[in-house]
C-alpha cells in the first residue's frame, strides 16, 4: 500500500510570517496535530502542539506577537507520494517523527501521520488474508 492511498490531501498550513496564535487556532479549528509552515509556497517547517508548548509557552513568548517561524521545526522530513507505508514507517522511526508531509515534484500534496499508518495496517492484513485464502485450495484426500 502506498502513502498516497491513506494520506490526507487537505493539508492545513500557515505562512511563516503568521503568528503562533494563528497556527494554534488552525490546529484547534481543524482538529489536527500540526500545521505545515510555508514560505513562498514551499515547505519551510512544521509546527506541532509540542512545538508550541515547548518553544513558545515554556519560553514565555507571546503567541499573538511571535511569528510561527520562530517556533517551528525547520528540518522537515518528507516522503514521496509513491512510497510504501512500510517505507514511511521506517522513516518515521529512524527520524523520530510522527508526521510526514508528502511531496510530488517538490510540491506539497498531502500529509501522513503514524495514526494513519496504524489505521491502514488492519486493512493491509485483511488484504493479505484474502490473498492467502484465494491461493489456498484444499486438496481432496483420496
Amino acid at each position: 500500500m502506498r502513502v498516497s492511498d491513506v494520506m490526507s490531501k487537505d493539508v492545513i498550513s500557515v505562512e511563516a510570517s503568521a503568528t503562533v496564535f494563528e497556527a494554534v487556532s488552525k490546529i484547534i479549528q481543524f482538529k489536527v496535530g500540526c500545521v505545515v509552515v510555508t514560505k513562498a509556497r514551499k515547505i519551510a517547517g512544521i509546527v506541532t502542539k509540542g512545538d508550541v508548548l515547548e518553544r513558545a509557552l515554556l519560553q514565555r513568548l507571546d503567541p499573538r506577537e511571535t511569528a510561527v517561524e520562530k517556533v517551528m521545526s525547520a528540518k522537515v522530513v518528507t516522503i514521496g507520494k509513491y512510497a510504501t507505508l512500510e517505507e514511511a514507517s521506517r522513516l518515521m522511526t529512524e527520524k523520530k517523527v510522527s508526521k510526514l508531509p508528502i511531496i510530488e515534484k517538490g510540491e506539497l500534496v498531502g500529509i501522513i501521520t503514524s495514526s494513519d499508518i496504524i489505521r491502514a495496517e488492519p486493512m493491509e492484513i485483511g488484504y493479505l488474508q484474502e490473498l492467502v485464502r484465494a491461493r489456498f485450495v484444499p486438496h481432496e484426500l483420496a
